[in-house]
C-alpha cells in the first residue's frame, strides 16, 4: 500500500489524514533468562485479524527487524513496526518469526559483550560461554507465533501494545538436538494504556544464602493474587508432545542481580514491566521451588497503570 498518501511525519509523531484508519505499535520485551549472553529474535513481518474481516492484513517489513530480548527487559522495550491500519477491533496477531531447525543462526556472533544481533541470520541464542543455538519453532516457519487478544486500533489514533516474552519458560535445549534448541514461545500481549511495572531489592542474605541452588539464577515470579506460590511448570524436551501452561504459573517472572546505585552501592534488585493492572502475589526463590515472601507490611503488589510499584524482600528479626 501507498502509505505516503495517508502519512505524514510532524517531527517524531504520525499524522494520520484517513479518518478511517489508525496506527498499530508493536513492541517486543521479555522478563530475563540466566546463563544466557544474548536471545536474538528475527521478525519478517505481521499480520493482523480484524474482527469483521476475513483474510488478516499482513505487514511485510522491508527489512527483518531482529531483536536482543535481553538488552529490553523490565519496562524496556524494543518497536519493530508502527503501521497505519483500518481503525477498529482485532482478534489476534501473528508474529512472523524467523526460527528453523538447522540455519545454523549465530554461528558468527562471538562477542557476548555487543548487544547487538546478526541481522542476517535466524533466531538463535548465545550463551555466556560462547555455545549457539539455532532457535526453532516447531511448525513456527510456516504458521509463526499467533497471540490471541481483543486489539483495540482508535480512529486518528494509536493502538500501543507489547509482546512480553517469558524467556524462562520459552527454551528447551535436549542434548540431542545441538546446534538447534527449541522454542515454545511463552508471550503475552499487553497494550501499553492497561500496565505498570513492579520493582524492589532483595535483602544479600535471601541471594546468598547456602541454601540456594548455584545454578539457578535468582528470581522473582509474579502470581495471580490468591494463588500460592510453586514452582514453573516446563515445556516437554519433546518438539511433538503439546503443552498447555499451568494456570498457576507465575504471570511473570524477573531475574534479581546486582545493581549500581546512585551512591556507588551495590544492591540486589529486579524489575518486572508490562502487568496489568491488579493485585499480585509476588515472591522470591533462589531455587525454583521455595519462596519467600514480602514482609507483613507489604503481603501484595498492587499494579497502578502508568506506576511503578515497589515491593522488597527483607529478612525478618528470626531470620524467616
Amino acid at each position: 500500500a501507498n502509505r505516503d498518501s495517508f502519512i505524514g511525519l510532524v517531527g517524531s509523531e504520525m499524522c494520520i489524514r484517513d479518518s478511517g484508519m489508525g496506527v498499530f505499535n508493536l513492541s517486543i520485551s521479555d522478563s530475563g533468562i540466566e546463563d544466557a549472553a544474548k536471545v536474538c529474535i528475527k521478525f519478517d513481518g505481521v499480520q493482523l485479524k480484524h474482527a469483521d474481516d476475513g483474510a488478516p492484513i499482513i505487514i511485510d517489513f522491508d527489512e527483518p527487524q531482529v531483536v536482543n530480548l535481553l538488552a529490553n527487559q523490565g519496562a524496556s522495550a524494543q518497536p519493530i513496526t508502527s503501521e497505519q491500519v483500518p481503525a477498529g477491533s482485532y482478534e489476534w496477531i501473528r508474529l512472523m518469526v524467523d526460527a528453523s531447525r538447522g540455519n545454523n543462526a549465530g554461528a558468527d556472533d562471538a562477542d557476548q559483550t555487543d548487544p547487538a544481533c546478526l541481522a542476517d541470520d535466524g533466531s538463535y541464542l548465545l550463551t555466556e560461554t560462547g555455545m549457539h543455538y539455532s532457535l526453532f519453532i516447531p511448525s513456527g516457519d510456516q504458521t509463526g507465533l499467533k497471540l490471541i487478544k481483543n486489539i483495540t486500533i482508535p480512529v486518528n489514533a494509536s493502538g500501543n501494545y507489547t509482546a512480553e516474552w517469558d524467556l524462562g519458560k520459552s527454551f528447551i535445549a535436549p542434548p540431542g538436538l545441538a546446534p538447534d534448541a527449541i522454542m515454545k514461545p511463552v508471550v503475552k500481549l499487553v497494550a501499553n494504556n492497561e500496565v505498570g511495572t513492579l520493582v524492589g531489592q532483595v535483602a544479600n542474605g535471601l541471594v546468598e544464602a547456602e541454601s540456594c541452588d548455584a545454578e539457578f539464577a535468582p528470581k522473582v515470579y509474579v502470581f495471580e493474587d490468591g494463588i500460592a506460590p510453586n514452582p514453573i511448570d516446563y515445556p516437554p524436551e519433546d518438539p511433538e508432545t503439546p503443552f498447555e501452561p499451568d494456570p498457576n504459573d507465575p504471570v511473570a517472572t524477573g531475574l534479581v542481580d546486582l545493581q549500581e546505585q546512585d551512591d556507588g552501592s551495590m544492591q540486589y534488585r529486579y524489575s518486572i514491566g508490562f502487568l496489568l493492572a491488579g493485585l499480585y502475589d509476588p515472591a522470591f526463590t533462589c531455587d525454583g521451588e521455595t519462596f519467600v515472601l514480602p514482609l507483613d507490611d507489604q503481603p501484595e503488589a498492587l499494579i497502578d497503570v502508568g506506576e511503578t510499584s515497589t515491593v522488597n524482600f527483607e529478612i525478618d528479626e528470626s531470620g524467616g
